[in-house]
């Protein structure tokens, strides 16, 4: 099943397809569902039966509230008693929840979820990380499509130094890295700056998120130096700032796309159908706008209603 999706692109490459197929016979003995390919069924060939009332998880960040919300309001479209349950913890400790069966869903990040469970894993393209992530997932938890929306790490620059330098990628910046500094948020994806070939920066420093985007828009250094910030794309800092981030084009950095976890056999071929219908509508934008909310004393069920009533 493939989504249109809302920001203009068009449908996923035929190699979506091929890979989540091949996928599937892979699944078939880890028990999982593999997203489209499947349908909105599990691999015997029908949906699970529901077992009551839907808990949704989520972790103690704001990204984690408002998707917990998101899916939840979608899984109530669909008649579904749903609950939320938040401030979980850290990754560990609300996936543990869901293995215990406490909670019935948990909002997740494709490459962050694919290197929890094999830290050996070296995908960093979104099918190929989905489709590794499907594989990896520990018997009885399935996924389901993954959203347009992504929490990826990239390089930024100002339109300044793009401009002068014409830097538009991250093969356009190498030349540069020696007499660049880098400013790198602390989600910022810094293991694979070694993977970008030839690029190594004069100096780098981690920083909270606005003081990365905040040393960019500082007037340029005399010398010359170049400033890069490395910086997550839903971060709200990003999503409000004038900046050019650098086209990923050997996919340097993980696929982050939203997606949900779940238990298998506990949502129902409608409600499945209602998660994904939450991955052709999330974008980006989206995302930012909605954690800039909470993190400025929204409630995130107050701003997830907002998006819901928009889009569902």
């Amino acid at each position: 099943m493939a989504h249109t999706r809302t920001d203009g692109s068009a449908e996923r490459p035929a190699a979506w397809s091929r890979a989540l197929i091949a996928a599937s016979a892979l699944l078939l003995v880890a028990g999982v569902v593999s997203g489209c390919a499947g349908g909105d069924t599990t691999l015997d060939g029908s949906a699970g039966q529901g077992t009551g009332e839907i808990v949704v998880g989520a972790g103690d960040g704001a990204e984690s509230r408002i998707l917990a919300e998101i899916y939840a309001g979608a899984l109530r479209s669909t008649g579904a008693p749903v609950t939320t349950e938040g401030g979980l913890g850290d990754r560990t400790a609300y996936l543990g929840r869901l293995d215990a069966g406490n909670v019935t869903l948990v909002p997740e990040f494709t490459g962050r979820l694919l290197r929890y469970y094999d830290p050996e894993s070296t995908e960093t393209e979104q099918d190929e990380v989905f489709e590794a992530l499907s594989k990896a997932l520990p018997q009885g938890l399935s996924i389901s499509d993954f959203a347009a929306a992504e929490d990826r790490s990239a390089l930024a620059v100002t339109p300044q130094a793009s401009g002068q330098l014409d830097l538009t990628t991250l093969d356009e910046l190498v030349p540069s890295c020696s007499t660049s500094t880098a400013v790198l948020a602390p989600a910022f994806e810094a293991d694979a700056l070694p993977d970008l070939t030839g690029c190594t920066f004069a100096q780098i420093r981690t920083v909270d998120d606005d003081a990365a985007v905040g040393e960019l828009a500082a007037p340029a250094p005399a010398d010359g130096v170049v400033r890069v910030a490395g910086v997550t794309t839903a971060s709200p800092a990003v999503a409000g700032a004038d900046l050019v981030l650098l086209a990923d084009d050997e996919h340097v950095f993980t696929a982050q796309n939203v997606v949900p976890l779940f238990r298998i056999g506990t949502l129902t071929e409608a409600q499945l159908k209602a998660l994904n219908v939450v991955a052709g509508e999330l974008t980006t934008a989206d995302l930012a706008d909605m954690i800039g909310q909470v993190r400025g004393g929204a409630d995130s069920a107050d701003v997830a209603r907002v998006w819901l009533d928009a889009h569902l």
